[in-house]
């Protein structure tokens, strides 16, 4: 049980204990621990190979671990096989059914259960409803749109009313604009249900702006488990640090219990625990690089040259080369309406400082 749900007094809804899957001798996962609450929505989020559909697919059932088990509502699931383990699932390909209409679909898995005609309509009519579908009952899968599609495959997975929702990449093969409504949709359509909700993804926008927590998966381990403003503002390893969002690396040695040194430049931040004279890397994000800053002390204040300028959206991506750092090249974000004030171009000469509160230290043995 962790913390939070002892201080609680609830029992996790979802448990999984030191699970471990080998396919021969390829290890997919290696001691996996977590526990998750009852209505919370869950992100696996990585890289591809990094075991997050491997994790899924053994919580389902799909696979079976090697090693490890699995506690579902306070019922130990590990071998059980998938139809006694009480959740609904959306995969990437929506696996609809091509010769049966949308209601059809939908009432699949409820005419399994041998429920009643007029029991199955009404829970078939609610669900079309909850997706926004009811006037497309009587159609057939190819004549939806891929979002359409993936609505009707969501309402089928919520048709048992289910304990577990598992998502398997469920908008991977949507353009950009119907991802970002049909993820508000599908969270929305979570919270209003209460459903516990675990969805694997590449995508970091997605897991961001879907999740309650994310945990971040790397060659078969979790790396991190954290809310989202958590995994972006505190990433416990480089790893993390590289994989969401954008991160600058420079090489520092520490100078003192309150600076570091980068080429000629010594920066100010906290550097417990380590000692003077390790050699670390330093972590900060584009967004904290203060350009035109005159920083608090001299040794702070890098010059640079900007060498190239990438204009997204509201603010544009300055890549600046600084020969005081030994070369390095960072890239600063700077608002639109200020890069266009200072008239910023390539082959201008500007200045910048690193707040220490936005420094983030690792060691170097523990790979970018």
């Amino acid at each position: 049980m962790d913390r939070a749900a002892a201080e609680d007094g609830n029992a996790p809804y979802l448990v999984a204990t030191s699970l471990a899957k080998y396919f021969g001798s390829f290890r997919a996962l290696s001691d996996i621990t977590f526990s998750i609450a009852r209505g919370e929505f869950i992100c696996f989020l990585g890289p591809s190979g990094c075991g997050k559909t491997t994790l899924l697919r053994c919580i389902a059932g799909l696979e079976t671990q090697t090693d490890g088990g699995i506690r579902v509502d306070g019922r130990d699931v590990s071998w059980l096989p998938p139809s006694k383990r009480d959740f609904g699932i959306v995969f990437q390909s929506y696996a609809l059914f091509p010769n049966l209409t949308v209601a059809a679909n939908v009432g699949f898995g409820l005419v399994n259960q041998k429920m009643g005609r007029d029991a199955v309509r009404r829970r078939v009519d609610e669900l079309l409803s909850l997706v926004d579908l009811s006037g497309h009952a009587a159609k057939y899968p190819a004549q939806l749109s891929g979002g359409e599609q993936q609505r009707v495959a969501l309402a089928r997975a919520l048709a048992p009313s289910p304990g577990l929702l598992l998502l398997d990449e469920p908008l991977s093969a949507l353009d950009a604009k119907v991802r970002a409504r049909l993820r508000r949709e599908i969270r929305d359509i979570q919270d209003r249900l209460g459903v516990t909700t675990i969805m694997v993804t590449h995508d970091q926008e997605e897991a961001q702006t879907m999740a309650d927590r994310i945990f971040v998966l790397d060659a078969g381990r979790i790396e991190q488990m954290g809310t989202p403003s958590e995994i972006y503002d505190a990433p416990a390893t480089p790893f993390v640090a590289d994989f969401i969002g954008v991160m600058n690396f420079l090489p520092v040695t520490v100078v003192d219990e309150g600076h570091v040194r980068c080429g000629v430049h010594r920066f100010a931040c906290s550097t417990a625990p380590h000692q003077a004279g390790a050699a670390l890397s330093c972590a900060v994000r584009p967004e904290d690089i203060s350009l035109g800053s005159a920083g608090t002390e001299p040794e702070s204040r890098v010059e640079a040259e900007i060498r190239y300028i990438e204009m997204l959206g509201s603010f544009m991506r300055v890549y600046l080369y600084c020969d005081g750092l030994g070369g390095l090249e960072i890239k600063a974000d700077v608002r639109k309406d200020l890069a266009r004030a200072w008239k910023l171009a390539p082959r201008h000469r500007v200045r910048f400082s690193i707040p220490s509160e936005c420094i983030r230290l690792y060691r170097l043995e523990e790979p970018a």
